[in-house]
């Protein structure tokens, strides 16, 4: 059966799941409505049940009630049906794993500390966080399961349960209980296939059933022990898992690594061949495109990734036949997504570089590019081991997860730096009947100083202030989590959640970091070069002078604004701007530093903006660097706009 006749039978089936349409589909809404009378009445019978057990009850209302969908042209089983086309897991779109989230958000979900950072975030325009927890951005410990299976983390609940204390019973008894319904989930599966096997059109269709049958009492059970086993786990669990937890899980898994051993057995047995082994990849990759209806979708997100090369825990490069075949058929079939994560480094194979470049240079452009002798080290420096580091993988916003032993929350916080330099500069009233908290919030005005280092102590010092409040704020809602949206299944993969007795959301994984992703970093920098050079060094202007041709958005101070932009710039490998970005960067690092989430673990600060740095323009008025009211701001560590370098390796310097 041909890839097109899928592409077909899956946009049948994903298009009038649409979120666009999913409200007027008749079957989904009343799914929905079924699963959620019974969790409200189970509920109501049982008000003082533990949220983990709460949301496992869910789990097994789910496997219970969900309808398994197999396409006649796949081999794989994984749609349930219960959350929308577009949805890869996160609660915020149609899905059937949200019944908790909304039903107990403004019950425990920190409501006070909610408000005030929507208030910051409405009145100051300081950051943008969709949420006081990350419900996005998670990876599976894939590498786990591979080695054990479910029934190996059944076996592991099992073996900690002596000892744990009231709180971790409860965790456990969760997770295991999801685990099973996870597994149910799988055997309805198989038992689907069987039951049409006997309707099947054509010899094709009845085998993939055949394998579907088989294949779906064995895994995720058990460890796959075969290529096409491999790949139906990984989209299994995925998709299972998003569709369980109400999560965003965004990476498929480290596709060559965990696969390539799987089909180097089955070539040496002869199970496979490299066309079988290519039609199972390009069936296997090409639902993401469909599902998200990427030739008409006017925001084409998946978040869908698989990472490929790199290197394994013990360091050795990971480049194999997987790696060529998948980046071969990926490109053969014309695919956008799964986007491919490609690790690379300086033990990188020429092969697999080459492989890679000659498929750029005939416009196959779905890459993003990670380098392991900058991301391995980085997370060490952050707290992990060696090996631990070794297995780091990208979501869907390219954040970086250390596989299996923590939610690094990496994109969900946006933090507006240039905003604080506005308020530093530019008056800003409040509202008389705004929030006290606001009021001390905002930056304080700074209308003189004698130089350039007594300006940057106080700004830096409002800087701190701003960051160490969000970071509180967030902290403040986010330690509720674990009573609002458990996810006892997900946590269970997660390392040391079980030996721990704790879900994710309540701190159990080995490590829990978050993300601060910081905007404006070449805007900002280069505004603090111009007040040094402008204000402090040529004497051009005085502080309350540079407010009044920003007040002005630079109408009438049109020479002013000229001298400003013609200053050297970050990215011009100019050596004081270049030593001012690294103090401003490091001063940053420093006050981040100590800032505790709501799992207990740090604040990791980064220079990642997605579209931030678009959506918070409009909120930032004329800054020194010569911009006007509203116009962009620099984008993660690139150069500002106003004056871009004019050679490429003046911003790699």
């Amino acid at each position: 059966m041909s890839l097109d006749t899928l592409r077909k039978q899956m946009a049948a089936f994903y298009d009038p799941l649409r979120g666009d349409s999913i409200e007027q589909n008749a079957a989904f809404m009343a799914q929905r409505d079924a699963i959620w009378g019974a969790m409200d009445a189970y509920a109501q019978a049982n008000p003082d049940c533990l949220p983990a057990l709460l949301k496992a009850r869910l789990h097994e209302e789910i496997a219970g009630q969900f309808e398994p969908v197999i396409f006649p042209g796949s081999p794989f089983f994984f749609e349930m049906g219960v959350r929308a086309a577009e949805n890869w897991g996160t609660p915020d779109q149609h899905t059937v794993a949200s019944w908790m989230l909304i039903r107990r958000r403004d019950i425990h979900g920190g409501p006070e500390a909610q408000r005030r950072l929507k208030c910051a975030t409405d009145t100051l325009s300081l950051w943008n966080c969709n949420d006081v927890f990350d419900s996005d951005h998670h990876c599976i410990g894939y590498t786990g399961l591979f080695e054990t299976g479910i029934d190996g983390l059944l076996a592991a609940i099992a073996r900690h349960e002596p000892g744990a204390d009231a709180e971790g019973r409860a965790f456990l008894d969760a997770a295991r209980r999801s685990a099973r319904a996870l597994l149910l989930i799988a055997d309805r599966f198989a038992r689907k296939a069987e039951a049409e096997m006997s309707a099947a059109a054509d010899p094709e269709s009845r085998g993939f059933l055949e394998m579907i049958a088989r294949t779906a009492r064995r895994v995720p059970a058990r460890p796959p022990q075969t290529f096409y086993e491999g790949l139906a786990a990984l989209l299994f669990l995925r998709e299972a898992l998003a569709s369980l937890e109400g999560i965003g899980i965004s990476v498929l898994g480290h596709l060559d690594r965990l696969l390539g051993p799987l089909y180097e057995s089955d070539l040496r047995a002869g199970r496979i061949t490299e066309a079988g082994a290519r039609d199972l990849l390009a069936r296997w990759m090409l639902f993401t495109d469909v599902r998200f209806h990427v030739d008409d979708n006017p925001w084409p997100e998946t978040s869908t990734c698989i990472e490929l090369g790199g290197c394994d825990a013990s360091g050795r490069p990971v480049f194999n036949e997987v790696t060529r075949l998948t980046i071969e058929t990926h490109e053969a079939c014309g695919l956008l997504n799964p986007k491919l994560n490609c690790r690379y480094g300086s033990a990188s194979p020429r092969a697999y570089l080459d492989l890679v470049g000659k498929t750029l240079s005939r416009g196959h452009n779905h890459f993003a590019f990670l380098n392991d002798d900058v991301l391995i080290p980085a997370c060490v420096k952050a707290g992990k081991t060696q090996a631990e580091a070794r297995l780091y993988v990208n979501g869907g916003c390219q954040e970086t997860i250390v596989e299996g032993v923590e939610h690094s929350a990496g994109a969900y916080y946006y933090f507006n730096m240039v905003r604080v330099l506005d308020l530093c500069l530019q008056p800003f009233p409040l509202p008389a009947d705004s929030d006290p908290a606001l009021a001390a919030l905002k930056p304080e005005p700074i209308s003189d100083a004698p130089d350039f280092e007594s300006f940057y102590a106080r700004f830096m010092a409002e800087m701190a202030k701003t960051l160490r409040t969000g970071a509180n704020w967030l902290a403040e809602g986010g330690r509720a989590w674990s009573r609002v949206n458990p996810c006892p299944m997900f946590s269970a993969t997660i390392n040391d959640c079980i030996q721990k007795g704790r879900d994710y959301t309540a701190g159990g994984a080995r490590h829990n970091p978050a993300g601060m992703a910081l905007v404006g970093l070449g805007t900002i920098v280069d505004s603090l070069h111009a007040i040094r050079a402008l204000v402090f060094e040529e004497r051009a202007l005085t502080l309350s002078g540079l407010r009044a041709a920003l007040a002005a958005n630079w109408e009438g101070h049109e020479g002013l604004r000229a001298r400003a932009i013609a200053l050297p710039k970050y990215g011009h490998d100019n050596p004081e701007v270049n030593a001012l970005a690294g103090r401003f960067a490091a001063d940053l690092a420093a006050q981040a530093r100590g800032l505790v989430n709501e799992r207990g673990g740090p604040f990791q600060p980064s220079f990642f903006v997605y579209y931030a740095f678009v959506s918070m323009s409009g909120n930032v008025r004329a800054t020194p660097d010569g911009r006007r009211n509203g116009e962009l701001l620099s984008q993660g560590i690139a150069p500002g706009r106003i004056r871009p370098p004019e050679a490429i390796t003046d911003i790699l310097n």
